[in-house]
């Protein structure tokens, strides 16, 4: 980690991470006095506090609650579309616009290789700084990127492509010219659209999987989660209006509630895979959660591909049906 990034780790928020950025910086003060005097080796004291970095570090998030996994999976430095479409893909062509309204830049997709298999992407995003995130509207998606997103879905079925969605919104967006654009058809189209292609999807939620914002490029036949992105019905904050009629104060207990946590959706099988991150959070080295995210796709993606597509449909068909399974006694 260089000065910058010791930096933009000094903006975080996250009351649990203070410590571990104060070693790190630290850390980085003993290697800058290391270079500046090449005669005085210390190099036993930097290892002796990285050690203490990790153990520290292993130690804070063994005790993170999901409220504290809900904070990490907005944290402004996480890896974003971004990073993992520049990694993971060869020769991306990016495609834009809905042909009806316009484009959508919280929502991006093309064509592009992924381990030399012709693929179709899709990806939230949120934006990298202020005016991305404005021009991606913090990465809530308008009914046209949706729209986009479906043309996308037309183009793997017509050339037999299998779809890699990167999922990252709070949600769809919700003002009035999104609902005048019919931002809940939009959705339920591409529901229905993802319900019968006879192409493999393959689903990664890399930070927030908000909503139907998120399920609308979200219902494939593997959805996998990076250990400390959240995937849910709503917000905290929103449940928490909805449960304590508040502006969100309760948001940490509706966390705790309702279980938006990759280890609490593999276990309730809505999800199919976690894929861990690097010790501290994938903002800490985003080159190993990019070839954790490699990996997870390589053995999935395999795996689909191998699949008839008349069965292939069929299971998606099948794993849908089986959610929201629940059990009735009487009394």
């Amino acid at each position: 980690m260089n000065s910058s990034d010791a930096d933009n780790k000094m903006q975080s928020k996250l009351n649990f991470e203070k410590p571990l950025i104060e070693l790190d910086a630290q850390i980085q003060q003993l290697k800058a006095f290391a270079r500046a005097n090449p005669e005085i080796n210390i190099s036993k004291g930097v290892t002796a506090l990285e050690e203490n970095a990790k153990a520290q570090t292993r130690k804070i998030f063994k005790k993170l609650t999901r409220w504290d996994k809900v904070l990490l999976a907005r944290h402004e430095q996480r890896p974003q579309s971004f990073t993992y479409i520049g990694a993971l893909f060869d020769d991306p062509v990016e495609l834009h616009g809905d042909k009806c309204y316009g484009d959508d830049r919280a929502l991006v997709g093309g064509l592009a290789c992924f381990e030399g298999q012709p693929i179709v992407y899709l990806a939230q995003q949120k934006g990298r700084d202020l005016k991305e995130r404005q021009e991606m509207s913090f990465g809530y998606t308008r009914p046209e990127g949706y729209r986009k997103a479906k043309r996308l879905m037309k183009l793997a079925e017509k050339f037999d492509r299998p779809i890699i969605s990167l999922v990252d919104t709070p949600g769809a967006h919700f003002d009035r010219g999104s609902e005048e654009r019919g931002q809940s058809v939009a959705i339920a189209e591409n529901l229905a659209e993802m319900a019968r292609l006879p192409v493999p999807i393959l689903v990664v939620v890399i930070g927030e999987g908000g909503s139907g914002g998120a399920l609308a490029i979200a219902a494939g036949d593997r959805i996998l989660m990076m250990e400390y992105a959240i995937y849910c019905v709503a917000p905290p904050e929103a449940c928490s209006g909805i449960v304590w009629k508040d502006n969100g104060e309760h948001a940490p207990e509706a966390a705790e509630g309702y279980k938006p946590i990759a280890e609490d959706l593999i276990q309730l099988d809505i999800i199919d895979g976690i894929i861990h991150e690097p010790l501290g959070g994938a903002h800490r080295n985003p080159v190993q959660a990019t070839r954790n995210v490699k990996r997870a796709i390589k053995k999935h993606l395999a795996d689909l591909i191998a699949i008839d597509r008349d069965t292939l449909v069929q299971q998606r068909y099948d794993r849908y049906r089986r959610l929201g399974v629940y059990g009735e006694r009487w009394m």
